[in-house]
C-alpha cells in the first residue's frame, strides 16, 4: 500500500479565527487547496485530511459549556448548533479540495467515535480505509462526541489526527497553520524565536501559551503534546506555515525542515 501522510489544517488558516465569527479565510483555503492538488499529482500517496474548527466550532462550544460534559437540555441546542456549524465548514474545505483537484469526500467524526473523560476510544475506520483504497481523500474535522463518562465532548482535529496516525500507521504527519512553526513567545512578538525541534525535554518551554481567538481544546502545549505520543511510535511530525508559498506542497513532496519538527 503506498504511503499514509495525513494533514491537519488549522483552524488559525483557514478561517478568521481571531475574528470570533464563523468566517472562512477563502484566500488561504484556496492556496492550501492548489497545493495539496500540486502534490497529488507528482507523487503517488494515501492521503488524510482534518482540519480545525476556527470560530465555526470553539465560539459555540464555549457559549453553550460543552467541554464540561452535559448537564441539561439547555445544552442540547448548543451540541447541535456547534455540529452543524462544523459541517458548513467542511463543506467548504471540501469544496474547495474538489475544485483545485483532489478526489475529497467529507468523513463525520460524531458518527464514528467515542469519548470517555474527554478521550477519544473509539473510533471506526472501516470507512476510512476503504475511502483510501478507493483513492478518495477522506476530510474530517473537530466535531461534538457522546463522552462515556461526561455525556458530550469536544474532539478537536489535533487529538483525531494522532489516533488516526497511530492506528492507521501513518508515514508523516503535517500541521499547517498560519505560522511557521512553534515559537518560543507569541509569534506576534517581534522577539519571538522559532523552535526549530521539539521534544520532551523541551515541550515545557510552551506552558501557558494560548492560540488566537476562542479556543476550548487546551491551547497550544497539549496540541503539542498529542503530536509527541505520535513521536515516541517513530512517526515523524513537522508543524509548518501553510501562508507561505509552496511549504506545503514542499514539506508534502519530502522536503524536512521548513518549519519544527516534532520528536
Amino acid at each position: 500500500m503506498k504511503e499514509l501522510y495525513i494533514v491537519k489544517l488549522g483552524g488559525s488558516l483557514i478561517t478568521r479565527k481571531d475574528a470570533d465569527e464563523a468566517l472562512v479565510n477563502d484566500g488561504n483555503l484556496k492556496k492550501v487547496s492548489g497545493e495539496i492538488a500540486q502534490a497529488l499529482a507528482k507523487k503517488k500517496f494515501n492521503l488524510i485530511i482534518v482540519h480545525g474548527a476556527g470560530a465555526f466550532g470553539h465560539v459555540p462550544a464555549k457559549k453553550y459549556k460543552l467541554t464540561s460534559g452535559f448537564k441539561g437540555k439547555e445544552q442540547s441546542k448548543g451540541i447541535a448548533l456547534t455540529h452543524a456549524s462544523m459541517e458548513r465548514l467542511n463543506s467548504r474545505v471540501v469544496e474547495s479540495l474538489m475544485k483545485a483537484g483532489v478526489n475529497a469526500m467529507a468523513f463525520q467524526p460524531s458518527a464514528a467515535g467515542l469519548l470517555e473523560d474527554g478521550r477519544l476510544v473509539y473510533f471506526n475506520l472501516d470507512a476510512i480505509e476503504e475511502m483510501l483504497r478507493m483513492g478518495v481523500v477522506p476530510v474530517g474535522y473537530g466535531d461534538v462526541l457522546v463522552d462515556l463518562d461526561k455525556g458530550c465532548g469536544i474532539l478537536s482535529g489535533d487529538q483525531l489526527v494522532p489516533y488516526l496516525a497511530k492506528e492507521l500507521d501513518a508515514s508523516r504527519v503535517i500541521i499547517a497553520t498560519d505560522y511557521n512553526g512553534i515559537f518560543d513567545v507569541d509569534p506576534k512578538d517581534k522577539k519571538a524565536r522559532k523552535i526549530d525541534v521539539i521534544t520532551r525535554k523541551n515541550v515545557g518551554i510552551l506552558s501557558g501559551r494560548k492560540t488566537s481567538g476562542t479556543d476550548v481544546t487546551g491551547g497550544i502545549k497539549r496540541k503539542v503534546e498529542e503530536i509527541l505520543e505520535l513521536a515516541e511510535r517513530g512517526i515523524p511530525t513537522e508543524i509548518i506555515s501553510g501562508r507561505k508559498k509552496d511549504f506545503l506542497k514542499r514539506t508534502l513532496l519530502g522536503e524536512k525542515g521548513l518549519g519544527t519538527i516534532v520528536e
